[in-house]
């Protein structure tokens, strides 16, 4: 059978060949769709490296100078220590777990702050987190080595304010030096100025949303002193599990009496998980755009393919009426339609891989950690493409078939 199934489609090479034709470009096509949507959903599905549940943010206001509870006479120290105190009050409440605060320093924020930090010819401009210990603990950041939230805390809390922690990747992307823990007690410096920057620590990577790269998302953390204190305009608290229900009403009923501290009062509270789909919305959006757009292709492909072997198999009732007349079983059809389609697909995938190869290898697809071409990433999507171009031709074939063997060969032998 399987001779003179090769010879038949030989015989017939004016028509496979354009279908072989057709059959290639529909799979590189669909080789870089896939590895679009591939992609994207890699990114999405990566670990944020920090935990944002039970997470919410206190918007801390300042009473206006016309109210009459207003203090004139409050100075900075005493604008400190009025925060301090405001924070331990936060603390002491049975349902808070920590509390930090910080400057454009929680996640999913459009605010940011950037630092310069090089070593020798190693470094540039990258995002920066001003933050108290308890930032470290409301939002669970490990250490590149393992340490704990509290061990980070209480790291931060003795480091000096000319030290900096930075994430594992922060020479990744554009250094190409997979982690910073070589680094850690080395001495950087940032622009031209002569302060010298202490690495204390590294921390786990840390993705600046879900829709952000782990690769490209480096960031240093420092120390909040008193001189960063006048621009501290974040306050972030994390709250013990089973205890969410009513935190945020609980803590408006109290925002004028017991939280109200000098001329600070909490003017309302949000949590992180409105936070996150907020700031995720527009690209959120833009995803699912693409991947409609993706999923609009691969249904056009899908018919177009479909549409070609549901005609070419329409085309064959008389053939396969003949060869029901002279014995045939439906298997042997069957199996010999189906496999006519499969062989030419066969033999176009090399060809089709080496194309995909091709743009690969010239960065005409998506990145990803860096790379346009990886191996595992690579062969999945030729298989996939591989397989969904191989049930277009199955169900292009089969349906068609099945309807050309319940007629019975007189009758479909009428036509010719």
């Amino acid at each position: 059978m399987k001779r003179k199934l090769l010879r038949q489609i030989a015989n017939e090479w004016r028509i496979n060949i354009w279908l072989a034709i057709e059959l290639l470009l529909v799979s590189a096509v669909m080789w870089w769709l896939t590895d679009q949507l591939w992609v994207k959903y890699s990114i999405y599905n990566e670990p944020l490296g920090y935990d944002y549940s039970h997470c919410y943010r206190i918007h801390v206001s300042t009473l206006n100078e016309k109210s009459p509870d207003f203090d004139p006479h409050v100075d900075y120290e005493a604008e400190i220590a009025d925060m301090q105190t405001m924070i331990q009050r936060l603390e002491a409440r049975p349902e808070i777990e920590a509390v930090g605060i910080g400057i454009n320093s929680h996640f999913f924020n459009q605010n940011n702050s950037n630092q310069n930090i090089h070593i020798d010819s190693l470094g540039g401009f990258y995002l920066k987190r001003w933050v108290t210990p308890g930032f470290m603990k409301v939002f669970r950041i490990h250490g590149a080595n393992g340490e704990s939230p509290e061990e980070m805390a209480a790291l931060l809390e003795k480091m000096p304010w000319n030290s900096f922690m930075a994430t594992d990747n922060l020479f990744r992307d554009k250094e190409g030096i997979p982690t910073m823990k070589p680094y850690i007690g080395k001495i950087f410096h940032s622009g031209a100025d002569s302060i010298e920057w202490t690495l204390t620590a590294a921390m786990t990577p840390l993705r600046y949303s879900d829709f952000s790269q782990t690769y490209k998302s480096p960031s240093v953390l420092m120390p909040l002193t008193p001189a960063t204190f006048p621009y501290v305009n974040e306050t972030v608290v994390r709250v013990k599990e089973n205890m969410d229900k009513d935190f945020i009403a609980n803590i408006m009923s109290d925002a004028l009496g017991n939280l109200r501290v000098g001329n600070f009062y909490i003017a309302s509270v949000e949590s992180f998980d409105d936070i996150r789909d907020g700031y995720n919305l527009n690209q959120k959006q833009k995803m699912q755009q693409t991947v409609v757009w993706s999923l609009f292709l691969l249904l056009n492909i899908f018919l177009g393919v479909l549409g070609t072997f549901w005609f070419r198999t329409s085309q064959r009732t008389p053939e396969i009426a003949l060869r029901m007349a002279n014995g045939a079983t439906r298997g042997d059809i069957m199996r010999r339609i189906l496999a006519e389609g499969l062989l030419i697909l066969i033999a176009v995938t090399p060809i089709s891989a080496a194309i995909c190869l091709f743009m690969a290898h010239s960065e005409l697809n998506s990145s990803y950690m860096g790379l346009y071409l990886e191996p595992v990433r690579f062969v999945g999507c030729t298989l996939i493409t591989f397989g969904l171009v191989a049930l277009m031709i199955l169900i292009g074939s089969w349906l068609p078939a099945r309807k050309a063997m319940s007629i019975s060969p007189a009758e479909a032998l009428k036509t010719e």
